[in-house]
């Protein structure tokens, strides 16, 4: 009896180590899969750019924006004092995940010329993008470009949330499996 207690506390505990391992690889998943964040010091490497503008037939501007990223890695950048839009109504447009290498068309903006004569810019990284300094070195769309569709920027989040949902059923199969096999093992020790 002695030997077959010995079996079962060591299948329950290579069962628990086992679901740990998993949780761990699964977290490991999650780090490697997610965003880096940009350091609190400033030292960002991310650099916004007007790709084109559009004059509209209502006098305003239809910027499209993007940026370079001079990393070799996704860089996270919240909104806040290193990622803001103005005026305020285009705050929510920029993203906040920037890939590496350069990115046209992150997002668009339709901006009215009181927008334009007020500072209609965007500050990134320690870098200001003032939309209509901009214009005068940049070019205007050709009529064939499209313009991108804006993101919400929760990409990075939707994949960390399916992975967690991942890893939670596979926990739950790992458990209920160790169940079956006590079960199975307490049938054969009657």
């Amino acid at each position: 009896m002695d030997g077959l207690s010995r079996s079962s506390t060591a299948r329950r505990l290579r069962a628990r180590a086992g679901r740990a391992a998993l949780v761990a690889v699964i977290a490991l998943i999650g780090l490697v899969a997610s965003p880096g964040m940009a350091s609190a010091t400033g030292t960002y490497t991310v650099k916004p750019v007007l790709n084109c503008y559009k004059e509209n037939a209502d006098d305003s501007w239809t910027v499209v924006v993007g940026y370079v990223n001079s990393s070799r890695k996704t860089t996270s950048i919240p909104r806040g004092a290193h990622n803001q839009a103005y005026p305020s109504k285009f705050a929510s447009l920029p993203p906040t995940s920037f890939k590496p290498g350069t990115v046209n068309g992150a997002f668009t903006a339709k901006v009215s010329l009181a927008d334009l004569y007020a500072g209609a810019r965007w500050v990134l990284d320690g870098y200001t993008l003032d939309y209509r300094a901009a214009a005068s070195s940049s070019r205007v769309c050709p009529s064939s470009t499209e313009l991108p569709a804006q993101g919400n920027g929760l990409g990075p989040a939707i994949g960390l949330g399916v992975a967690g949902v991942v890893g939670a059923v596979l926990v739950v199969r790992a458990n209920r499996r160790t169940r079956a096999l006590a079960a199975a093992e307490g049938r054969d020790d009657a």
